[in-house]
C-alpha cells in the first residue's frame, strides 16, 4: 500500500512543489503512524520553499527535497510496540514544522496533542502554530503575570492575534502595533492599538 505526499524538489517557487508516492510502513517503536485529516498553509512553509532568509543557514533551510506542512491534525491508525499515552483511533495534531503536506505522518507519539472529536480538524488544524507559539511565548518563554504589560509587534497576524486572545485571559495590560484598518482587532480583544506608520 502506498501513500501521497508533497515534496519541494528545490528552493524555489510553488512550482518546485510535486505529489510523489511512498510505501506505508509500520510505525517505528515510539511513533505513532496517522492518517492527516488537515494540514495548514503558514507563512514559515512558504518561507522555507522559498529559502527566505528566516531559514538560510539552518538545517531546516538546507533540506532539500522535504515535505513542507508545519501543522497537521489526523486520526492515529497504528502505534510502535513502546507507545503509551494513545491507540489507534485517537484524533491528535501535531506540530510538525515540516511534513504535513502528506496523507500519512509517522511521528513522535510523546509529541503528539489531544484533539477532541467534536472540533473540526480544518479549524483545529489552525490553531497548532499560532496558538502553540503565542502560548509558548507568554508562559513559558516570560512567565507573564495578570496585570503586566505586553507589546505584541504584528498584532494583526496570526500569532499577534493568538497573543491577544490569550493575553486577554491571562489579564495583561496589552498593547498592539499594526495598521490603522486593523485597529479594530485590538480593541477588540482590549488593547490598545498603535500605528506604526505614525506613531513612535
Amino acid at each position: 500500500m502506498t501513500y501521497k505526499h508533497v515534496v519541494a524538489t528545490r528552493i524555489g517557487p510553488p512550482y518546485v512543489l510535486q505529489v510523489v508516492k511512498d510505501d506505508l510502513r509500520a510505525p517505528g517503536p515510539k511513533e505513532a503512524r496517522i492518517r492527516v485529516l488537515a494540514a495548514s498553509v503558514s507563512r514559515p512553509d512558504i518561507t522555507v520553499r522559498s529559502g527566505e532568509a528566516l531559514y538560510t543557514g539552518t538545517p531546516l533551510g538546507q533540506k532539500v527535497p522535504f515535505t513542507p506542512g508545519y501543522a497537521v491534525i489526523g486520526d492515529v491508525e497504528a502505534v510502535g510496540v513502546e507507545v503509551t499515552g494513545v491507540s489507534a483511533g485517537d484524533r491528535v495534531g501535531v506540530l510538525t514544522v515540516v511534513g504535513g503536506y502528506s496523507e500519512v505522518l509517522y511521528w513522535r507519539s510523546d509529541r503528539l496533542i489531544p484533539v477532541p472529536r467534536t472540533v473540526n480538524p480544518a479549524e483545529a488544524v489552525t490553531l497548532i502554530l499560532n496558538y502553540l507559539v503565542a502560548w509558548q511565548t507568554m508562559h513559558r518563554s516570560a512567565k507573564v503575570k495578570a496585570g503586566e504589560k505586553m507589546l505584541i509587534i504584528g498584532a494583526s497576524g496570526g500569532i499577534g492575534t493568538a497573543l491577544l486572545q490569550l493575553g486577554r485571559l491571562a489579564g495583561l495590560t496589552m498593547y498592539g502595533v499594526a495598521s490603522a484598518s486593523k485597529h479594530w482587532m485590538m480593541l477588540a480583544a482590549g488593547a490598545t492599538p498603535i500605528d506604526y506608520h505614525t506613531q513612535d
